[in-house]
């Protein structure tokens, strides 16, 4: 059984200039493109953009949402139910 851990971090909001980019929807997507490359290279896999609103501040903040795979060590074998939210694991 795969076991997985996840991590969000916020989306770029505002766009990066860069040479190569002259629209600000291709310096917003090569500010997206750096963030998941850079992502990818520590071994996380991209799975989805979320959008959440934040208290006392107009508009949502999108989050980029990763996983990757980890075994947790010693639970794999300790806590068979760790990461689980059914009644096993209250055990």
């Amino acid at each position: 059984m795969s076991h997985y851990e996840y991590k969000a971090i916020p989306a770029p909001h505002e766009s990066e200039a860069t040479s190569a980019s002259q629209t600000p929807e291709a310096r917003l997507a090569d500010a997206v493109t750096v963030r998941l490359n850079a992502m990818a290279k520590e071994g996380w896999t991209y799975l989805r953009s979320d959008a959440f609103a934040l208290t006392g501040v107009s508009g949502k903040q999108a989050v980029l949402v990763f996983r990757r795979e980890s075994d947790f060590g010693m639970f794999g074998q300790d806590k068979p139910s760790f990461g689980t939210f059914g009644p096993e694991a209250a055990e």
